[in-house]
């Protein structure tokens, strides 16, 4: 509902925040393809833009996630996509609270909760392939039937 009426053309209304999106879907590839931290941090001011010019912006806090899972899902994690969706959700989250129409509903509403269960779930990815970096296939492969046999 919030990009259609964009794409509507209300952009003499919404100028500013369509940049800020366009700036923040832009500034989230760039720190696919680097895996700059600058790059995330910026992103991370670019959300903060957007939250404070449009009500929209839980648009990106949903999208963005579905991309990693995404990622996730079809076997392409990288430590890039690590350092380019992590940042955001914390320091974008943070900044977010710092606006006073939203506050705490940057926590507290179910529009954010995606973020955060990525958030969760790319965290135990990235923990996976550290885990599978650090041992041999087969004990990487008794560890895993260990943790999933104690974890049922």
């Amino acid at each position: 509902s919030y990009i259609s009426r964009s794409v509507a053309g209300s952009y003499d209304n919404e100028a500013v925040a369509i940049f800020a999106l366009i700036f923040t879907f832009y500034l989230y590839v760039k720190t696919l393809n680097t895996g700059s931290l600058f790059y995330a941090t910026l992103n991370a001011l670019s959300y903060f833009y957007m939250v404070c010019s449009w009500g929209g912006y839980t648009f990106i806090i949903n999208l963005i996630p579905m991309h990693v899972l995404l990622c996730i899902v079809t076997g392409r994690y990288s430590s890039r996509l690590y350092v380019a969706y992590a940042p955001l959700v914390v320091l974008g989250t943070l900044l977010a609270a710092l606006v006073p129409v939203v506050g705490f509903n940057a926590v507290l509403t179910s529009e954010h909760f995606a973020s955060f269960l990525v958030f969760i779930i790319l965290h135990v990815v990235a923990l996976v392939y550290y885990i599978k970096g650090l041992l041999t296939p087969r004990l990487f492969k008794v560890a895993m039937t260990f943790v999933l046999t104690v974890g049922l």
